[in-house]
């Protein structure tokens, strides 16, 4: 019995072998020392003894015996070999009493390098073990800035909060989103035991149910899966779910599973898509009633971003009439998203339009849950499959805004005022930046940010003599004050221009669309990618407007250069670019959506910085761990 046992093994070897030949891989064992070459090392730690996960068990120390297995750890030596002998004995031994004595290993990077017991793993490996006991001695690399440096240093951080070391993730940022998903209060408290017991049974039961779905297809790793669907189920829902309950769930979200291995997560649509010969066909049927319903996370009251949205709303009404039934649901909170959603769905409304990105959590839960509903966030650089967000490109205003800056600046200095450090607000403050500079080469830009803890109120332009100054683009009716838009500043504010969000045009598309029955043809144009509307100034869902105030060669040179952005004469981001850092980036074609979504560095000639949360006041933090500039990449991606 033990001698088939052995061929069966060796059989998975030469198996192994053959594979790794047909893709130009080391057929044998990985040695430590060669993965260690191009790295620096810090300190040599010894953990003791530890239990350490078999799949992460990946080479030898050194590299000796290390051809008589495969890569795998598989044995390649012929049966009649003193070597298969002993692998034998020892397949026996383990089969009666268990692994007597622990192996002796080094960690690097977060994978295991055999010292001594390399049969031992082998034979581990043959019998299906999960973990190996181990003595364990760590090699720390130095720190760069290099990405598989980065994500190590953070396991470092988290294995010492909780002494886990069986999650290997491949993206930055996860281990820290991971401690907020499961501690949500403490995220920074060390691991109890139950935390940790806890913590290994949910792990376990999902990886259970995700490779038996087809797990090991997907580029997804299991940790990296395994915080998808915490970040859209909870971490409490997965503790309580039965077997059969997180099968489905899997099955649900799987989409996303496939769309968050990949380097590439999204499709930009960039203008709304026009199908006339549809129009006229679906026209002629029997239209299907619609209820559409708008989720904000505050009122028109005290929010001038929800008072924008529902003038869109009402301008749906106006176009679209009883073929559409519209409500707004105010105040909801982030906490109580995901309860208020379902309430919602079960009043009948099929599509959603959730206008806080601290929403996406719950838009991806509820889409999940009601794959017939049509969910939609308003945030930039998402990406998920079931959940299409949507956004204005304001780069293209901000520049009209800037040239107008630049010339009404008697003193070339120009002031920009910003709220929050999020995805394309870069953008915004460099291109208003290039736009002053392209009427007025002396033109210098002085940053503020509205949301700083320790802003002290307009004292930036106060010391650098700033009369003009762009504001905050909407208000709230409550908000009485003239300090909006581009204006000069004053007793009395003189306001000359400002950006005009017509969210009613972009909705007004993509309901059309949906009654057109567009909504699923654009679904399969971008196959498994998320979608995301990132319109512009050609949709006439964003457009700036002058007063009287304005001289008029100035009112001229607005309109010129809208009708140019919109035909894409003029692109605001081209030429060579010079950032503050002195570095430059060639943008002769102009600039990629992604580049510009995710820019963040200023350009030279901006005063200034960008801010991470720490900078900002404690109300605006919950905010900024959804769409920051400088979050991990994880959370970019979640």
């Amino acid at each position: 019995m033990t001698f088939d046992e052995y061929e069966k093994a060796m059989h998975l070897g030469q198996k192994e072998y053959s594979a790794c030949m047909n893709k130009g891989l080391h057929p044998y064992l990985i040695c430590m020392e060669d993965v260690m070459a191009p790295y620096e090392t810090e300190a040599k730690v010894k953990l003791g003894l530890q239990e350490i996960p078999l799949n992460q068990v990946v080479g030898t120390f050194a590299e000796g015996r290390s051809n008589a297995f495969a890569r795998n750890f598989m044995p390649l030596l012929d049966t009649d070999t003193e070597f298969a002998q002993k692998w034998m004995a020892l397949y026996e031994s383990m089969l009666e009493e268990g692994l007597r004595d622990p192996i002796i290993c080094y960690e690097f990077l977060n994978k295991f390098y055999v010292q001594e017991g390399n049969k031992r793993v082998s034979v581990s490996k043959y019998m299906g073990a999960v973990t190996i006991e181990a003595q364990v001695i760590r090699i720390v690399p130095k720190r760069t800035d290099a990405k598989e440096i980065q994500l190590y240093y953070e396991f470092l951080d988290f294995f010492e909060k909780t002494g886990v070391n069986y999650l290997t993730f491949t993206k930055t940022g996860s281990y820290t989103l991971l401690l907020k998903e499961i501690k949500e209060d403490k995220p920074d408290s060390v691991f109890t035991e139950d935390d940790a017991m806890n913590l290994r049974s949910a792990y376990a039961r999902f990886k259970k149910e995700y490779l038996a779905a087809g797990g090991e297809k997907l580029v997804t790793s299991v940790a990296d899966a395994f915080l998808v669907y915490l970040h859209i189920f909870g971490y409490a829902s997965l503790k309580d779910a039965t077997g059969s309950e997180l099968s489905r769930n899997i099955t649900r979200v799987w989409s996303e599973f496939k769309i968050y291995g990949r380097e590439r997560q999204a499709a930009i649509s960039l203008n709304p898509v026009e199908d006339p010969k549809k129009h006229v066909i679906t026209n002629l049927l029997p239209q299907k009633q619609h209820k559409a319903a708008w989720v904000h996370e505050k009122n028109t009251t005290v929010s001038a971003w929800t008072y924008s949205h529902e003038l869109g709303r009402e301008h749906v009404e106006d176009i679209f009439g009883s073929r559409i039934q519209t409500a707004s649901f105010f105040d909801v909170s982030a906490e109580h998203a995901d309860e208020e959603l379902e309430k919602i769905i079960k009043q009948g409304y099929d599509i959603l339009f959730c206008t806080s990105p601290q929403h996406i959590a719950a838009c991806a839960k509820a889409a999940a849950t009601h794959p017939d509903v049509k969910i939609l966030n308003c945030s930039l650089n998402t990406s998920y499959k079931h959940v299409r967000s949507y956004y204005l490109r304001t780069y293209e205003a901000k520049f009209i805004i800037g040239c107008i800056a630049g010339a009404m600046a008697d003193n070339n200095h120009v002031g920009y005022i910003a709220d929050y450090p999020v995805f394309g607000s870069a953008a915004s403050i460099n291109a208003f930046a290039l736009g002053a500079r392209a009427v007025n080469p002396r033109a210098e830009v002085y940053l503020d940010w509205s949301t700083l803890k320790d802003r002290s109120g307009g004292n930036v332009f106060e010391q650098n003599d700033v009369y003009i100054v762009s504001n905050r683009d909407l208000i709230a009716p409550a908000q009485a004050s003239r300090e909006f838009g581009l204006y000069q500043t004053g007793e009395t504010p003189i306001n000359y221009a400002m950006p005009v969000w017509h969210w009613g045009k972009m909705y007004e598309e993509i309901l059309r669309s949906i009654l057109n029955n567009n909504w699923k043809d654009e679904d399969d144009s971008v196959g498994i990618y998320a979608l995301n509307y990132w319109w512009g100034m050609s949709s006439g869902a964003i457009d700036v407007i002058t007063s009287q105030k304005l001289p008029p060669e100035l009112n001229r040179l607005t309109e010129t250069l809208k009708t140019a952005i919109i035909n894409r004469s003029l692109v605001p981001f081209s030429g060579t670019l010079t950032f503050q850092d002195g570095t430059t980036q060639d943008a002769e074609d102009g600039l990629a959506p992604e580049e510009l979504i995710t820019m963040n560095k200023l350009l030279s000639g901006i005063h200034g910085f960008i801010p991470g949360p720490d900078d900002l006041r404690d109300e605006f933090r919950d905010f900024m761990t959804v769409q920051s500039l400088f979050r991990p990449e994880a959370e970019t991606q979640l």
